[in-house]
């Protein structure tokens, strides 16, 4: 009897296999509409003219310039209806629920102080609690993943922040495989139709010599292609001096680049705005720490502590090196490279309300001792 049936089993599963396909050509069809369809919108801001609404923004730079610093001045003001630096100054704003998730700073050590200080409403900024999770459900928020489609369809937050990229990419995925992470981020596009938000991405920056634009981001340059706006962070020639530059803008023209300083207490700081973007202080930048130019502020930061007693404040040499034509940029990789040479050292003084941090010469002959030789004393 069973092999009677089989002709006929046979058929009924060859008939829903046909039915599924055809079903799924048809939702497939209906998928595509003509434009009378669909309404014209005009482009809305989070930040405006540097955050849109709905969309993929990145910031990028490289380590210790101060990215994290940046997106916690950018939610701290959304969470609490204030000003950024960004901001222009007639704008005003309601508070918002934001999100923020990082696999990198210890959130109680670190951003809960951060953001207090920048002036955050903290009941408005959420993250994920590790020490809550003891089933590892965190570690499914991944870029395309069920949970991290739910998490933002559910909580429809003004702005989601990941920090860094690399954290938040599925573990399968290789970031250097061209077009991986356009598919990867794709379903963020749509949640950001679908919900409203906005998605701030942080990445870092290579250090390739010449690149600039799209080459300049590391691991993946299609994060710059998904991206409707790229922000890129660095050091000026000024001491102290950093810029944030709009590198690019599918919906404006581009800003105005950033000038910005970091206070004591951790915080953002205007200090004027310029053209200049990231390409031509990488160019500046790259010129001014040429080797020859290098070694000679070696030799000068060496015959100065000679001459000052075998030491001095950190801050007193960078005023007077600029005085002698050296870019604080110089100074630093200098002064880098004197200390992994073991040449000098730095030291603190003072209480920790009133810090000041000084430069020693490891191997202190004297300025008498020095100006009778024409090399390093070493």
């Amino acid at each position: 009897m069973r092999q009677d049936f089989e002709p006929f089993a046979d058929e009924v599963r060859t008939g829903l296999a046909e039915d599924a396909a055809e079903k799924a050509s048809e939702a497939l069809m209906s998928c595509f509409r003509p434009l009378t369809d669909f309404t014209e919108e005009e482009a809305t801001w989070l930040i405006p003219g540097w955050l849109p609404e709905g969309q993929i923004t990145l910031l990028a730079a490289d380590g210790g310039i101060g990215k994290t610093t940046l997106w916690c001045h950018l939610i701290a003001a959304l969470s609490s209806g204030k000003r950024c630096v960004l901001d222009p100054p007639d704008l005003v704003r309601r508070p918002m629920a934001v999100s923020f998730l990082t696999t990198e700073d210890s959130v109680r050590k670190k951003l809960v102080r951060k953001l207090r200080l920048a002036g955050a409403n903290m009941s408005n900024i959420y993250t994920p609690d590790f020490l809550a999770d003891k089933q590892g459900l965190l570690r499914q928020l991944k870029f395309g993943s069920p949970e991290m489609a739910y998490y933002i369809r559910h909580t429809k937050h003004a702005l989601y922040v990941f920090d860094p990229v690399q954290g938040f990419i599925p573990p399968d995925l290789n970031m250097g495989s061209r077009n991986a992470m356009r598919d990867c981020l794709a379903p963020l596009i749509s949640l950001g139709e679908e919900t409203g938000a906005s998605f701030l991405i942080i990445a870092h920056t290579n250090k390739r010599k010449g690149a600039f634009g799209r080459d300049r981001i590391a691991d993946s340059a299609d994060l710059w292609d998904i991206s409707r706006s790229v922000m890129m962070a660095g050091y000026t020639e000024e001491q102290g001096v950093r810029y944030l530059s709009n590198e690019k803008n599918n919906y404006s023209e581009l800003q105005e680049t950033l000038l910005f300083a970091i206070d004591d207490n951790g915080q953002i700081a205007a200090d004027g705005t310029t053209w200049k973007r990231d390409r031509e202080y990488q160019q500046e930048a790259q010129a001014n720490a040429s080797a020859p130019k290098r070694e000679d502020c070696k030799s000068w930061i060496i015959k100065y502590l000679s001459e000052h007693g075998g030491s001095c404040p950190s801050k007193e040499m960078e005023d007077k090196a600029k005085e002698y034509g050296y870019s604080f940029r110089t100074l630093r990789r200098a002064k880098d490279e004197l200390k992994s040479e073991e040449k000098i050292k730095y030291f603190q003084t003072g209480s920790p309300q009133n810090k000041t941090w000084n430069v020693e010469l490891l191997q202190f002959l004297g300025a008498n001792d020095y100006s009778k030789t024409d090399d390093l004393p070493f």
